[in-house]
């Protein structure tokens, strides 16, 4: 089963919300692609990722800045191409655009969009419920900033 989460971004922008989200996923022992078709968000959330205290740093690597060697070595890789991914990820956080069509190969995916990206992500998440072996599942972002299930 892979479960996709839907995280509609309503106070905060991704730059506020990813570096929480992939830590999480990352200490759950999942291999992380961050993927983004915006090449000025991926270096904007590279450059936060440096910048996070000790105590929550996200070890990751940015895609078009590494060496093919050691694109695999990265237990977070932040790209602007598709799957499968050089680190070999079993987890993809989506921002924006639209979900790959394969999925084969990861067991979770955060999808996050905001209210422009709303009507894709509606019309990826009715595609998703009809498939066996997939669970989306909607998180919406309260007034304080958190998420909460709602779906």
């Amino acid at each position: 089963m892979i479960e996709i989460g839907f995280y509609q971004l309503a106070e905060r922008r991704v730059e506020a919300v990813l570096p929480q989200l992939v830590g999480k996923a990352l200490s759950a022992g999942h291999r992380i692609l961050v993927r983004s078709s915006d090449t000025d968000l991926l270096n904007s959330l590279d450059d936060i990722l440096w910048q996070q205290p000790a105590d929550s740093f996200v070890p990751h690597g940015i895609d078009n800045e590494l060496a093919s060697d050691r694109l695999s070595s990265q237990p977070v890789l932040l790209s602007a191409a598709g799957l499968p991914a050089a680190n070999a990820a079993d987890c993809l956080a989506q921002i924006g655009d639209d979900l790959p069509e394969d999925l084969a190969g990861l067991t979770r995916v955060l999808f996050l969009f905001d209210a422009k990206g709303a009507e894709v992500a509606r019309n990826r998440w009715r595609r998703l419920a009809k498939v066996e072996g997939v669970k989306p599942v909607y998180w919406r972002e309260t007034d304080g900033g958190r998420f909460e299930k709602a779906g």
